[in-house]
């Protein structure tokens, strides 16, 4: 089942093929659902939507790859890239770094998310020149998150 209508399907496709440069790689780790539950192991109630939403992005430009990994079979692939929770998307680029959504990319969130594709595949982050001198003066690693929650 789609998850994007065809108008937002269409909106995407003209945005990926006028702003994506490099190759740009979504790494997915998810927890596919069973049939069987089974207490206390992990389930994941927004991971199928995810990824269904990945896999049309992924569709629409070549540019746009990406890779799905079971957390529970792929735990030191998921120690590697710091995943302990799904769904987790690390979005990959050229460049070092990447950006990382916890949870499904909904809402205006998804916004963001084709932003941030966009920003990867430039190698850029439209940060001010200013904002980027006060960022190189911190002297030691930090580490930021945002929380967002449904509206």
């Amino acid at each position: 089942m789609a998850v994007l209508g065809e108008q937002d399907r269409a909106t995407v496709a003209q945005m990926f093929e006028q702003n994506l440069v490099n190759p740009v790689r979504l790494a997915f780790f998810t927890i596919p659902t069973s049939r069987l539950i089974v207490p206390g192991r992990e389930t994941c109630q927004t991971c199928d939507e995810t990824q269904g939403l990945l896999e049309e992005l992924a569709a629409i430009s070549s540019k746009v790859t990406l890779e799905v990994h079971n957390l529970q079979q792929e735990q030191e692939l998921a120690r590697q890239y710091g995943v302990d929770r799904v769904p987790t998307l690390i979005v990959l680029g050229p460049e070092s770094g990447g950006v990382r959504f916890m949870g499904a990319p909904a809402g205006y969130e998804f916004a963001t998310l084709i932003q941030d594709i966009q920003h990867v595949s430039q190698g850029q982050t439209g940060l001010a020149p200013a904002t980027r001198d006060a960022l190189q003066a911190i002297p030691d690693p930090i580490h930021i998150q945002v929380f967002v929650t449904p509206t």
